[in-house]
């Protein structure tokens, strides 16, 4: 059912792709646009802290009513986002300055970004669960890929014409979100049509997030234990260019190794699937959470830009395999009134993470120096390691999901 590329993947791949040239632009480069316009590394993180705090506290809030409201498209709630990034990113062209105005913007811009994956998580499980011929690990790969794309292309450009030409390139990619919504909702609507009517019942109420947590704990402890590896994965992602810059290279070579980076991920995404059965969801997480804990060491180790490069391989058996299965994982553990709130939950822990390490990160380049900032990112990605690891744990009877 999931195999080859029907119309559904394709669909699928432009919402996700275009969601990830989105974070490049937002997130990737955000330093070469905030420093350009005059931020330190604290006003980076800071900015960067808040964007992310209200998209993790607008992700729980639209999925939860989501799951509450079975009239509520996810297409009319993602285009509503969209068109407030439209708004965002023109004001970011007009109004280049270091001040109060451009900083809220750029910090709305991120909040009203930062939801649509946890829209598009919750849109996968809902095809699937309507029996749609999606294959979520190419389509997740593709991601990658348009990630490795753009931010090539954004290197070069910015080095050539600067900070200034970022949000054109934000602009180009909500159009091309705009244009997937479109065809993924109309999926959506004809695949949910053709399903039994016993399974197209008004679904349970959904929990509140107390209740949520009580009735999964073990799943909560498992997100919280993300939380802190993400401080670290993202203390890295978040301030890129800064490593970068101690280690003798510039905007143009931080497109690159953000480029290779996402592009190690397409292959452990897109054959998802043919991992080897003799471990299950379970395991393979795992496994990437230790992952976590080496690629942050080698990065922070790494002597050159080659070996930099080089360590960046580990962002395939760490971010990669966690980012594919998560949704999977999340969907089994929790019940199916839920769903949408597990999704949101779990990209939100993420974010949560990379407000942490905005401000954690921002206040340690500063002051502390990119080798005892990124030490320190290895022992906190250590802890998290140890706290997700415990959350985990089998569910009999499952086998390992087929993405």
């Amino acid at each position: 059912m999931k195999k080859g590329l029907s119309p559904v993947t394709l669909h699928y791949t432009l919402i996700t792709g275009g969601f990830w040239m989105a974070f490049c632009v937002v997130t990737a480069y955000a330093a070469v646009y905030l420093q350009g316009i005059g931020c330190s590394n604290a006003e980076l993180g800071l900015i960067l802290a808040l964007g992310n705090v209200g998209g993790a506290l607008l992700s729980p809030v639209l999925g939860a009513r989501i799951d509450r409201n079975r009239n509520l498209r996810h297409a009319s709630v993602v285009n509503v986002l969209l068109a407030i990034q439209v708004a965002l990113l023109i004001v970011l062209r007009v109004h280049p300055r270091r001040d109060f105005f451009n900083a809220a913007c750029y910090v709305l811009y991120i909040t009203a970004m930062m939801p649509v994956n946890a829209m598009n998580l919750d849109l996968c499980v809902r095809l699937e669960r309507a029996k749609a011929p999606l294959n979520f690990g190419f389509a997740r790969s593709m991601g990658s890929f348009s990630f490795v794309i753009l931010s090539t292309l954004l290197g070069i450009i910015t080095a050539r014409w600067g900070h200034l030409s970022l949000p054109f390139a934000g602009l180009a990619v909500v159009l091309l979100q705009f244009a997937g919504n479109r065809l993924i909702d109309r999926d959506l609507r004809e695949a949910e049509a053709a399903m039994p009517p016993a399974e197209t019942e008004i679904r349970e109420q959904s929990s509140s997030l107390p209740v949520f947590i009580r009735e999964n704990r073990m799943f909560c402890l498992m997100l919280f234990g993300t939380i802190i590896i993400f401080i670290a994965h993202n203390m890295d992602g978040n301030f890129l260019i800064n490593e970068i810059r101690a280690l003798g290279g510039d905007t143009a070579i931080m497109g690159y190794v953000a480029a290779f980076t996402a592009i190690t991920e397409v292959p452990i995404m897109m054959f998802s699937s043919k991992l080897p059965k003799k471990w299950d969801t379970v395991h393979y997480i795992r496994l990437s959470f230790v992952f976590f804990v080496l690629k942050i060491l080698a990065y922070a180790l790494a002597p050159t830009i080659p070996l930099f490069f080089a360590a960046r391989v580990l962002q395939a058996p760490s971010y990669a395999l966690y980012t594919v299965l998560i949704v999977s994982y999340a969907d089994r553990q929790v019940a199916r009134k839920d769903s949408a709130k597990a999704q949101s939950l779990a990209f939100s822990m993420t974010t949560i993470g990379s407000v942490l390490a905005s401000l954690i990160g921002g206040q340690m380049f500063d002051t502390a120096g990119v080798k005892p900032t990124m030490l320190t990112a290895v022992a906190i990605c250590a802890v998290g390691t140890v706290i997700a690891l415990f959350g985990t744990r089998q569910v009999k009877g499952r086998a390992n999901s087929t993405l």
